[in-house]
């Protein structure tokens, strides 16, 4: 009888290592899917690589290329919020900080992005980086770092979206 408490035992240990993960732990969203991180909702629509922005009489070079990543963001919560910059991560351990200037984006996101309870803002942010597949990690914003809630959205790279002759300000 003590064998088949122990092989029970086993077992359930075995089922309780295999339930559900906990938010910001789980696989990589698919861009397209809404995930709520603390009082976010992020949709993450499209994204597009560009090797400058401007036009002609003012253009804007980046070290490696530009990632524009097309993204919805709703405050669900009871209380103003607000948005951090975001960052980028590929496989190899490589992290990019989301750019702080938007100079040459149409629809740019902004940089103070604070929204109230309810609010919906959509728009474009900025990374230069070198083209590669990527996860957009998207936070909760919390002031609190060990609380801080996060997800990943897989952004893979998309040749199509990669367009030597398209400037950024075509991007509506």
């Amino acid at each position: 009888m003590s064998f088949l408490k122990a092989v029970l035992l086993s077992t359930i240990l075995i089922l309780a290592g295999c339930g559900d993960k906990k938010q910001g732990q789980s696989d990589s969203f698919r861009m397209g899917e809404k995930m709520q991180v603390g009082p976010f909702v992020y949709n993450v629509l499209e994204t597009k690589w560009v090797p400058q922005l401007g036009d002609m009489f003012n253009q804007r070079i980046p070290e490696q290329r530009f990632l524009l990543v097309h993204l919805v963001v709703t405050n669900s919560g009871n209380q103003e919020a607000s948005l951090p910059l975001l960052r980028i991560k590929n496989a190899q351990g490589g992290e990019f900080q989301e750019l702080q200037n938007g100079e040459g984006v149409d629809g740019w996101f902004g940089f103070l992005r604070t929204l109230s309870p309810t609010e919906t803002q959509d728009g474009w942010i900025l990374f230069d980086a070198p083209p590669n597949n990527y996860k957009l990690e998207c936070t909760s914003g919390g002031e609190d770092l060990e609380a801080e809630q996060t997800v990943l959205v897989d952004l893979p790279l998309n040749l199509d979206s990669t367009n030597d002759a398209m400037p950024a300000t075509d991007l509506q």
